[in-house]
């Protein structure tokens, strides 16, 4: 710990006496660092102990005087005078030499010595830095307000009445303030100050940041400090660049700002932007985050980031060298992951090439490893280049690009596949089935039928003719059924993206596909989106007005669809089936996934029997979940209203009599149905014998013959 450090503890700490027991070591120090100097009187004069210090401001003196000439100098003697409070004779004389050295021939000097006291000399602390101030007081120069006023621009001064008049940035009028109340609460602003520029000229201003917007971010990380990216746009937006323009204007600075050495990017959005005069080259920069970095996976990160970033600087040999032995001295041990990725940057970025990866390896590796392989490999370019050597090299690639296709959950990663796949005339054919596959069971894979979807809606697929009004429909009538099953299931995700494709543009990619549309499939699609819970009342107003453009004969109250073609249900089994096909996709498809996985873990497939029972399983809960899931398409809820007695029909509940007695049956739908309660499904055999019957007609049941005595409403119990 250098004194620096030990003093500001002791500060920190309120330990005055060994702050000064070391400062009395510090004063027989033979070199002095002015800058070092500097930073420790600013935090005694920021402290408790400036009082007591300013006793004893005459030990500073000898170390003042062995720092050269310069602007680091002059700063220690204004922290000097700052923290004196003996106004000897020593300091007078060296304070008056000061002032006539750098400011005899300026306006108003004479009155300047007055303010501060060096006309007389009997109070003279803060004399240099105030004396500094009042001829910074021009009209023109700027100033900050330490009290929430921001910045202000010098409009007049009066040495005779001792005190200024600005126009700050967060005053609506122009203020007079003392000389003696902007010691305390104002400081200088250089006219390159960005503050000064910001307030000054922001027209001039604007221009020169759009044209500069790497020298805009120095200037302000110089002035202001380090910022984060969030910290930058709230200085900037708006102040600088209008806010319609902040993100292009910013996503351009930011790549420059990646090439210049004087600028350190963060690590993350949280850390700062920081801005270092000198420059720092980019491969030191690198070399820092490097032996900074934690695993193997922030140092490949790192330099993958370098050799994307900074093309330019692998021309530079010593730079590339420093690359290439970093990446071969990454201790990969018996990580294969880490290997593949190390061994591309070196063939595919660096151009070595004893580092190409060996296409015999490749070609043997199984579908199984090819996905634990990306798995490991978070970059994805790197994921791409892997890919690009098993589409060389191996000769099941067709059909590992197509697991990939169907699994992976990056975007990008997919579209690279699918582009791959499509462009293979002998791929393309079994894309397309899978594709449709997907279409009929979308739970399947959800992240690939979502995802195809909406390039299908875009009419970017480049597979299915857009044309085909009928495939557009089946494809929009299958995500209707998936929004409704994944409301409330770990891909709800999906649903809402879903979801405000289809309502983007004015619902265009639904005008599009319902045109032309049968009668039939409106009053289908009507009632299906009845049942999606991201469509709110005024999306589904929306959708019927869109219906009835297409057929005018369709209007509100109408029945979506005719009463034989009603799957009925009563609330409470809508409830309970709903209940059991959130289970089924929410849990035990997801339970599913986790026993294939688990199952890949334990090695070959194809003498794996955990992996083929839980693809059976897999199997059959997709099977479930689609007849469950049109069966609740179709369902519709019985009502009071819909119940009519003046003959047997859905929700009534009949009485049969004979000479032996009378026996009920109640008529619902096959959710309903409980023979134990002589509840009858209307798809039984008995219930169809009944149906549409009168009270005193006849109706013959198991050998015997029976009169309808009564029949009443269930909703009227």
């Amino acid at each position: 710990m250098d004194y620096l450090e030990k003093l500001q503890v002791f500060i920190e700490e309120e330990q005055p006496s060994n702050f000064f027991s070391l400062w009395e070591e510090y004063c027989f120090n033979d070199i002095v660092k002015g800058d070092e100097l500097v930073q420790i009187l600013q935090k005694v004069k920021n402290s408790f102990l400036a009082p007591l210090f300013g006793k004893i401001a005459d030990t500073v003196l000898p170390l003042w005087e062995k720092i050269p000439e310069g602007e680091e100098k002059d700063k220690v003697l204004q922290l000097i005078l700052d923290l004196q409070t003996s106004n000897s004779r020593e300091f007078y004389d060296i304070a008056l030499e000061y002032v006539n050295k750098k400011y005899l021939n300026h306006k108003n000097f004479n009155e300047a010595l007055w303010v501060v006291g060096l006309r007389d000399g009997r109070d003279f602390q803060y004399s240099l830095s105030r004396f500094e101030f009042l001829m910074h007081l021009r009209e023109g120069n700027f100033v900050f307000h330490h009290g929430g006023w921001g910045v202000g621009e010098v409009m007049g001064v009066s040495f005779l009445q001792q005190k200024i008049l600005v126009e700050f940035e967060g005053v609506m009028m122009a203020k007079d303030i003392s000389f003696e109340t902007a010691f305390k609460t104002l400081r200088p602003l250089s006219k390159e100050h960005f503050l000064s520029r910001r307030f000054g000229d922001p027209d001039k201003f604007e221009e020169y940041a759009k044209e500069h917007p790497v020298e805009v971010i120095e200037i302000l990380l110089r002035d202001l400090g380090p910022k984060t990216a969030k910290e930058i746009k709230d200085e900037l937006v708006d102040l600088v660049i209008p806010e319609a323009e902040w993100g292009r204007w910013w996503q351009s600075a930011k790549a420059k700002i990646k090439k210049d050495i004087r600028i350190t990017s963060p690590d993350s959005a949280k850390d700062p932007y920081i801005c270092s005069p000198l420059g720092d080259s980019h491969l030191s920069q690198l070399t820092r985050k490097y032996g900074l970095a934690h695993d193997n996976n922030e140092r490949i990160a790192l330099l993958y980031q370098f050799v994307r970033d900074l093309h330019s600087e692998l021309k530079k040999a010593p730079t590339r060298e420093a690359l290439i032995k970093m990446l071969k001295d990454l201790p990969v041990g018996e990580d294969k992951a880490m290997e593949i990725q190390r061994d591309l940057l070196l063939s595919e970025y660096l151009g070595e090439k004893g580092f190409v990866l060996n296409g015999q390896y490749v070609a043997s590796l199984s579908e199984d490893e090819v996905a634990r392989f990306l798995d490991k490999i978070p970059i994805v370019a790197l994921q791409k280049s892997f890919l690009s050597l098993v589409k060389k090299f191996s000769p099941e690639w067709k059909a590992i690009f197509l697991q990939i296709f169907l699994h992976t959950s990056s975007p990008m990663l997919r579209e690279s596949v699918y582009k791959a796949l499509r462009g293979d005339e002998g791929s393309l054919e079994v894309l397309k089935q899978k594709i449709l596959e997907c279409v009929h069971q979308p739970m399947m894979f959800p992240g690939a039928f979502s995802w195809f979807f909406m390039k299908f809606g875009a009419h970017e697929d480049g597979i299915f003719d857009p044309r085909d009004k009928e495939m557009q429909r089946m494809f929009l009538e299958a995500t209707l059924t998936f929004m409704y099953q994944v409301a409330s299931t770990p891909y709800k995700e999906l649903g809402k993206k879903l979801y405000n494709f289809l309502v983007g543009q004015r619902f265009l990619v639904i005008r599009e596909m319902i045109e032309n549309a049968s009668e039939a499939f409106l009053k289908e699609f009507l009632l299906l989106s009845t049942k999606i819970p991201q469509f709110s009342s005024g999306d589904l107003s929306i959708l019927q007005g869109l219906a009835e453009v297409v057929q005018p004969s369709l209007k509100r109250g109408r029945s979506a669809v005719e009463e034989e073609d009603v799957f009925w249900v009563t609330s409470q089994s809508f409830s309970r089936m709903k209940e059991k096909l959130q289970s089924l996709v929410g849990k035990e498809m997801v339970d599913n996934a986790r026993e294939i996985e688990d199952a890949r873990a334990l090695g070959d497939l194809r003498e794996n029997s955990e992996y083929k029972f839980a693809l059976e399983r897999r199997a059959r809960l997709q099977e479930e979940i689609r007849v469950l899931s049109e069966e609740i398409n179709k369902a519709k809820i019985l009502t009071k209203a819909d119940v009519h007695t003046h003959k047997v029909g859905v929700g009534c509940r009949v009485t049969l009599e004979d000479a032996q007695g009378s026996i009920e049956y109640t008529l619902l739908g096959s959710w309903d149905a409980d023979s134990e309660k002589n509840i009858l499904s209307l798809q039984s055999k008995l219930a169809q014998m009944l149906l549409g019957k009168n009270i005193d007609e006849r109706v013959q049941l198991q050998g015997r013959e029976y009169r309808i005595a009564k029949i009443v409403s269930i909703f009227d119990e």
